[in-house]
């Protein structure tokens, strides 16, 4: 069976990217964003792919009829989740769109049979999550919750976000109440995969670093690194001046190290809490860092660590600043091609 597949949110075509890891006999028929400089990029690889550059919820209710998709994947805005942000929810503007899709569903004559949805872990205390329970039960779709993060799969970059897998094979379900709540059923781990286990404190709380940064069994950060020569590394290059005011609060590993924290929007253009930079020679914490040893790690490595694969790249018209940013607010490719293979062929 080939799958007929609708990307919402679709970014730089991080799910596109994951349905290819996972062997899925498929086609996109169409991608949806609003993002222009990511719809360039989507455009760049993958050119046959329709790209819609519009608000959804202005969409007539044909054209997703037109559809037919068996597969609908939705990344949408993270923001109102955010544990940095307001965490406004169903509150926040720019939830809009995605309570449109989950309306939506409702709409439909011919629903999708399945439904992956990725966002950050905030969204797991959201007042939008309930919302999306609720509409799924009533429709029939059967559901899996997941928090996941890339180091359980021997990644070496943590990245700990929200799954949600759907399967529509049940009849409506018309006792479904809107103020029905769903305690925490979260599952680390996914039937068929060897994962690593994360550690959990006596109340249950759930810690991916500690007990995984270490682990033997996660690849050392040089086997996702390019090998620069002096001039194409210069610009990734942290100059002493950032070095003397920022040291203290940024993230700094070694090419032997086996973990790099996220990496936001925001790399390189703020210094705390967006991604790792790596220490070339030395010891971290004993030796000094100097602007010929340190440096920030380029697109092409961050895309490494987040599972884009080789023929992965960016049109000559994107940034490097353009290329943090999108890279960002994309997705780790991996563990959603593991999530999707799982969805698809035994859930």
């Amino acid at each position: 069976m080939s799958f007929r597949v609708a990307e919402f949110y679709s970014g730089i075509g991080g799910m596109h990217f994951a349905l290819k890891g996972a062997g899925i006999d498929s086609s996109v028929v169409r991608a949806f964003d609003i993002n222009t400089v990511a719809n360039e990029v989507y455009k760049h690889n993958f050119p046959g792919v329709p790209v819609m550059q519009r608000n959804i919820e202005a969409l007539p209710m044909s054209m997703f009829e037109a559809l037919r998709a068996d597969l609908w994947t939705m990344s949408p805005p993270c923001q109102p989740y955010t544990r940095q942000g307001l965490q406004k929810g169903s509150e926040d503007p720019r939830s809009k769109s995605f309570l449109f899709i989950i309306d939506l569903l409702a709409k439909l004559e011919r629903k999708p049979t399945y439904l992956l949805m990725e966002n950050v872990a905030g969204f797991d205390k959201s007042d939008t999550r309930p919302i999306l329970l609720r509409q799924l039960l009533r429709l029939g779709y059967r559901f899996e919750e997941y928090v996941l993060n890339p180091l359980q799969l021997c990644i070496p970059n943590s990245r700990t976000r929200y799954y949600l897998l759907a399967k529509l094979d049940r009849p409506p379900n018309d006792c479904v109440n809107d103020t029905d709540e769903f305690p925490p059923n979260f599952r680390h781990s996914v039937p068929g995969v060897n994962l690593i286990q994360p550690a959990a404190d006596a109340d249950g709380h759930v810690d991916f670093e500690r007990g995984i940064w270490h682990h033997d069994e996660v690849r050392q950060v040089k086997h996702y690194m390019e090998t620069l020569s002096n001039e194409d590394a210069e610009p990734y290059r942290l100059s002493p001046k950032v070095l003397e005011k920022y040291d203290y609060v940024m993230d700094f590993i070694t090419p032997e190290d086996r973990r790099t924290c996220c990496f936001t929007k925001g790399y390189t253009h703020y210094a705390e809490g967006t991604g790792s930079a790596v220490q070339l020679t030395g010891v971290v914490g004993k030796d000094a860092k100097t602007q010929e040893n340190t440096r920030y790690f380029t697109p092409r490595e961050v895309a490494n660590l987040m599972g884009f694969p080789a023929e992965f790249s960016f049109p000559a018209t994107t940034s490097t600043r353009q290329g943090y940013r999108l890279l960002g607010n994309s997705l780790s490719v991996s563990v959603v091609a593991m999530l999707m293979d799982y969805l698809v062929r035994r859930m």
